[in-house]
């Protein structure tokens, strides 16, 4: 894998953002042994009853810092007790699911919510679109629901009861790696650039999504995969088979398919699309910033 990252970074002539999944393998979280320890002698009490001893801190496992893939899980949360206003609301849209070029009173519902919510813009239209796909794919990974695209059961209880969102916090991989550490974080579509467990600048991205295939025009979901990366290259203005000239400035490489990357797309249509998998950047100087003080063996967290 190595020699094929070097490789890459050496042929100027590059495909982010494709339709192949990741290239390294699903990585193993290690768990070591912690020894126990021994309980402090007792201390005599004037009163005559026993001291109890002061409980010992856990000491918290270490973060697993293999490069590679790290596949999610999403628990299946238990469905919340309804409000009768909930369920007057959304009466049988909770066995229904919707999906793109759905229609009818639960497509027209879940986008009614979406706009409520922030994710949507505009009105509702007849049928789910792209942008609704999209709203819900950024939704789902809000709300800790497997981001398929399709709202069924799990998506309708988080909606009906407003389940929050997922913590803000930044995560240990985050703060406890030291160097640069960009951390993109895909419930709340947001890049965090710290540098030594400070973090210096929080930036709006753009992850993948529902959008079309580039060669073969079809529509299917292209994820960013969630992992612990390494960035091997920049580029300032790379070439793309795929994608063409000049889409990609100021690339940050840390996936054969996964660049960090100004998008003139995302500046112009928003969350209304997607990419292919990169983490798209809206403002040029941002993406600017990101590219001139990410060095190189940078780890990207995604997460």
């Amino acid at each position: 894998m190595k020699k094929l990252l070097a490789a890459l970074a050496a042929i100027p002539l590059l495909a982010a953002c494709a339709v192949a999944p990741p290239s390294t393998g699903l990585a193993s979280v290690s768990t070591p042994d912690a020894a126990s320890p021994a309980p402090a002698p007792p201390q005599p009490a004037a009163s005559g009853s026993a001291t109890p001893s002061a409980t010992p801190t856990p000491t918290p496992e270490p973060i697993d810092t293999t490069i590679g893939l790290r596949r999610p899980t999403y628990p299946e949360h238990p469905r919340p007790v309804l409000t009768a206003a909930q369920e007057a609301k959304y009466g049988a849209c909770l066995d229904t699911t919707v999906s793109n070029w759905s229609k009818g009173e639960c497509a027209t519902l879940l986008q009614n919510d979406l706009i409520e919510l922030g994710y949507l813009e505009g009105e509702p239209q007849k049928r789910i679109g792209v942008a609704a796909v999209n709203a819900l794919l950024r939704y789902q990974r809000s709300r800790e629901v497997n981001p398929d695209g399709y709202a069924g059961a799990q998506t309708w209880y988080a909606l009906a009861s407003g389940r929050p969102a997922r913590s803000a916090a930044l995560p240990r991989e985050c703060t406890e790696i030291p160097g640069v550490v960009l951390c993109v974080d895909q419930a709340h579509s947001t890049l965090t650039f710290v540098r030594d467990g400070v973090a210096e600048r929080t930036i709006d991205v753009r992850l993948g999504g529902w959008t079309s295939d580039a060669k073969t025009k079809k529509w299917r979901l292209f994820p960013t995969a969630n992992g612990l990366w390494r960035v091997y290259n920049k580029h300032r203005n790379p070439s793309s088979p795929t994608y063409g000239e000049g889409v990609m400035p100021y690339s940050v490489m840390f996936d054969p398919n996964m660049y960090v990357h100004y998008s003139a797309d995302f500046a112009k249509r928003g969350y209304s699309r997607s990419s292919h998998g990169c983490v798209n950047v809206a403002s040029k100087d941002d993406a600017k910033w990101i590219f001139d003080n990410t060095p190189i063996e940078a780890r990207v967290w995604v997460y």
